[in-house]
Protein backbone atom coordinates (compact mmCIF):
# COMPACT_ATOMS: atom_id res chain seq x y z
CA UNK A 1 0.00 0.00 0.00
CA UNK A 2 1.20 3.57 -1.10
CA UNK A 3 0.71 6.47 1.93
CA UNK A 4 0.21 10.01 0.49
CA UNK A 5 -0.40 12.10 3.38
CA UNK A 6 -1.79 15.21 2.93
CA UNK A 7 -1.23 18.38 5.33
CA UNK A 8 -5.10 19.94 6.10
CA UNK A 9 -3.86 22.95 7.11
CA UNK A 10 -2.64 23.82 3.44
CA UNK A 11 -6.14 23.32 1.76
CA UNK A 12 -7.92 25.30 4.94
CA UNK A 13 -5.23 28.12 3.47
CA UNK A 14 -6.40 27.50 0.07
CA UNK A 15 -10.39 27.99 1.08
CA UNK A 16 -9.72 30.71 2.65
CA UNK A 17 -7.92 32.23 -0.70
CA UNK A 18 -11.01 31.35 -2.86
CA UNK A 19 -13.58 32.81 -0.28
CA UNK A 20 -14.25 29.08 1.32
CA UNK A 21 -16.02 28.07 4.46
CA UNK A 22 -13.38 26.17 6.08
CA UNK A 23 -16.61 23.68 7.80
CA UNK A 24 -16.69 22.59 3.79
CA UNK A 25 -12.99 21.68 3.47
CA UNK A 26 -13.65 17.88 4.35
CA UNK A 27 -16.37 17.80 1.86
CA UNK A 28 -14.31 19.35 -1.06
CA UNK A 29 -11.38 17.26 0.23
CA UNK A 30 -13.05 13.71 -0.55
CA UNK A 31 -14.60 15.20 -3.94
CA UNK A 32 -10.74 16.27 -4.69
CA UNK A 33 -9.69 12.88 -3.26
CA UNK A 34 -12.10 10.85 -5.33
CA UNK A 35 -11.86 12.63 -9.05
CA UNK A 36 -7.74 12.58 -8.29
CA UNK A 37 -8.12 8.62 -7.69
CA UNK A 38 -9.96 8.10 -10.65
CA UNK A 39 -7.94 10.25 -12.64
CA UNK A 40 -5.18 8.35 -11.33
CA UNK A 41 -6.56 5.22 -12.05
CA UNK A 42 -7.31 5.93 -15.68
CA UNK A 43 -3.41 7.20 -15.81
CA UNK A 44 -1.96 3.79 -14.52
CA UNK A 45 -4.59 1.89 -17.16
CA UNK A 46 -3.78 3.69 -20.16
CA UNK A 47 -0.18 4.75 -19.87
CA UNK A 48 1.78 3.58 -17.22
CA UNK A 49 0.89 0.06 -17.62
CA UNK A 50 1.17 -0.42 -21.64
CA UNK A 51 4.61 1.53 -21.38
CA UNK A 52 5.69 -0.97 -18.68
CA UNK A 53 4.80 -4.52 -20.57
CA UNK A 54 3.63 -5.88 -23.28
CA UNK A 55 0.08 -5.52 -23.31
CA UNK A 56 -2.12 -8.96 -24.93
CA UNK A 57 -5.13 -8.06 -23.31
CA UNK A 58 -6.16 -4.10 -22.88
CA UNK A 59 -8.94 -4.66 -20.75
CA UNK A 60 -7.42 -6.35 -18.59
CA UNK A 61 -5.68 -3.89 -15.81
CA UNK A 62 -9.11 -1.81 -16.18
CA UNK A 63 -10.78 -5.10 -14.82
CA UNK A 64 -9.26 -5.18 -12.52
CA UNK A 65 -8.01 -1.87 -10.81
CA UNK A 66 -10.90 -0.61 -8.25
CA UNK A 67 -10.94 2.39 -6.68
CA UNK A 68 -12.35 2.58 -2.73
CA UNK A 69 -13.72 6.22 -2.40
CA UNK A 70 -12.95 8.86 0.39
CA UNK A 71 -16.10 10.34 2.23
CA UNK A 72 -16.57 13.78 4.23
CA UNK A 73 -15.98 11.73 7.63
CA UNK A 74 -13.27 8.88 6.18
CA UNK A 75 -10.58 10.97 4.52
CA UNK A 76 -9.14 8.17 2.65
CA UNK A 77 -8.91 6.26 -0.33
CA UNK A 78 -7.11 3.84 -2.11
CA UNK A 79 -7.02 1.74 -6.14
CA UNK A 80 -6.49 -1.74 -5.64
CA UNK A 81 -6.23 -4.65 -7.54
CA UNK A 82 -9.25 -6.65 -7.24
CA UNK A 83 -8.87 -9.57 -9.40
CA UNK A 84 -4.91 -10.33 -7.23
CA UNK A 85 -4.10 -12.78 -10.79
CA UNK A 86 -1.19 -11.03 -12.19
CA UNK A 87 0.89 -10.35 -9.16
CA UNK A 88 0.93 -6.38 -9.92
CA UNK A 89 2.73 -5.91 -6.31
CA UNK A 90 5.68 -8.10 -7.31
CA UNK A 91 5.38 -5.87 -10.60
CA UNK A 92 5.22 -2.88 -8.70
CA UNK A 93 7.83 -3.57 -6.18
CA UNK A 94 9.93 -6.55 -7.33
CA UNK A 95 10.07 -10.01 -5.14
CA UNK A 96 9.55 -13.87 -5.41
CA UNK A 97 6.86 -15.46 -6.67
CA UNK A 98 6.49 -18.79 -5.50
CA UNK A 99 4.00 -21.60 -6.44
CA UNK A 100 1.14 -22.31 -4.26
CA UNK A 101 2.48 -26.06 -4.45
CA UNK A 102 4.64 -28.21 -6.69
CA UNK A 103 6.96 -26.02 -9.67
CA UNK A 104 6.72 -23.18 -10.95
CA UNK A 105 6.48 -23.86 -15.01
CA UNK A 106 8.56 -21.26 -16.65
CA UNK A 107 7.70 -20.56 -20.25
CA UNK A 108 10.07 -20.26 -22.78
CA UNK A 109 9.56 -17.71 -26.15
CA UNK A 110 8.68 -20.91 -28.10
CA UNK A 111 5.16 -20.74 -26.01
CA UNK A 112 2.59 -19.02 -27.31
CA UNK A 113 0.73 -16.17 -25.03
CA UNK A 114 -2.73 -15.05 -25.71
CA UNK A 115 -5.22 -12.85 -23.99
CA UNK A 116 -5.77 -15.24 -21.63
CA UNK A 117 -2.40 -16.28 -20.57
CA UNK A 118 -0.53 -19.58 -22.01
CA UNK A 119 -2.77 -21.03 -24.97
CA UNK A 120 -4.53 -24.01 -23.30
CA UNK A 121 -3.27 -25.99 -25.86
CA UNK A 122 0.38 -25.32 -24.92
CA UNK A 123 0.00 -25.38 -20.73
CA UNK A 124 2.28 -28.35 -19.36
CA UNK A 125 -0.26 -30.27 -18.71
CA UNK A 126 -1.73 -30.22 -21.86
CA UNK A 127 1.37 -30.47 -23.85
CA UNK A 128 1.11 -33.38 -26.95
CA UNK A 129 4.12 -35.44 -27.04
CA UNK A 130 5.81 -33.82 -24.01
CA UNK A 131 9.15 -35.40 -22.48
CA UNK A 132 10.18 -34.38 -19.07
CA UNK A 133 14.03 -34.25 -18.27
CA UNK A 134 14.62 -33.43 -14.83
CA UNK A 135 13.48 -29.79 -14.52
CA UNK A 136 12.93 -29.29 -18.36
CA UNK A 137 9.82 -30.22 -20.16
CA UNK A 138 10.30 -30.08 -24.32
CA UNK A 139 8.16 -30.79 -26.91
CA UNK A 140 8.79 -34.06 -29.32
CA UNK A 141 8.39 -31.95 -33.09
CA UNK A 142 8.82 -33.53 -36.57
CA UNK A 143 9.04 -37.02 -37.77
CA UNK A 144 11.50 -39.43 -38.48
CA UNK A 145 14.72 -38.32 -39.52
CA UNK A 146 13.70 -34.45 -38.55
CA UNK A 147 12.27 -35.42 -34.60
CA UNK A 148 13.87 -33.11 -32.38
CA UNK A 149 13.01 -32.14 -29.09
CA UNK A 150 12.10 -28.38 -28.16
CA UNK A 151 12.39 -26.74 -24.70
CA UNK A 152 8.96 -25.60 -24.09
CA UNK A 153 9.23 -24.82 -19.78
CA UNK A 154 11.53 -24.64 -17.58
CA UNK A 155 10.68 -25.36 -13.97
CA UNK A 156 11.50 -23.67 -10.51
CA UNK A 157 10.92 -23.33 -7.07
CA UNK A 158 10.72 -19.79 -7.42
CA UNK A 159 10.91 -17.07 -9.93
CA UNK A 160 12.86 -13.48 -9.43
CA UNK A 161 10.34 -10.77 -10.32
CA UNK A 162 11.99 -7.74 -11.34
CA UNK A 163 10.31 -4.28 -10.59
CA UNK A 164 9.01 -3.39 -13.95
CA UNK A 165 6.45 -1.52 -13.69
CA UNK A 166 5.92 1.89 -11.79
CA UNK A 167 3.08 2.04 -9.90
CA UNK A 168 4.33 3.75 -6.96
CA UNK A 169 6.03 6.40 -8.37
CA UNK A 170 3.40 7.46 -11.13
CA UNK A 171 0.51 7.11 -8.07
CA UNK A 172 2.75 9.20 -6.13
CA UNK A 173 3.02 11.82 -8.73
CA UNK A 174 -0.13 11.57 -10.66
CA UNK A 175 -1.91 12.03 -6.88
CA UNK A 176 -0.45 15.11 -5.38
CA UNK A 177 -0.65 16.95 -8.53
CA UNK A 178 -4.58 15.85 -9.30
CA UNK A 179 -5.54 17.16 -5.94
CA UNK A 180 -4.05 20.06 -6.11
CA UNK A 181 -5.83 20.69 -9.16
CA UNK A 182 -9.41 19.16 -7.86
CA UNK A 183 -9.76 21.13 -5.28
CA UNK A 184 -10.49 24.56 -6.16
CA UNK A 185 -13.35 22.90 -8.35
CA UNK A 186 -14.68 20.51 -5.50
CA UNK A 187 -14.56 23.62 -2.93
CA UNK A 188 -16.75 25.51 -5.36
CA UNK A 189 -19.21 23.04 -5.70
CA UNK A 190 -19.30 22.30 -1.66
CA UNK A 191 -19.97 25.97 -0.89
CA UNK A 192 -22.89 26.15 -4.01
CA UNK A 193 -24.23 22.97 -2.52
CA UNK A 194 -23.89 24.51 1.23
CA UNK A 195 -26.78 24.28 3.79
Amino acid sequence: MIDIKFDLRDFERASRQIGGAADQVPFALAGALNTALFNTRKKLVTETWPKSVTVRNRSFLSAALRVETATKGKLEGAIFDSMGRAHLGLHARGGTKRPARGMLAIPTARVRRTARGVAANQKPSMLKRSVRKGNLIFQETGRGKAKRLELMYKLAPMARIKKDVPFVEDFRRSMLAEVRVAFPAAMAKAMRTRR
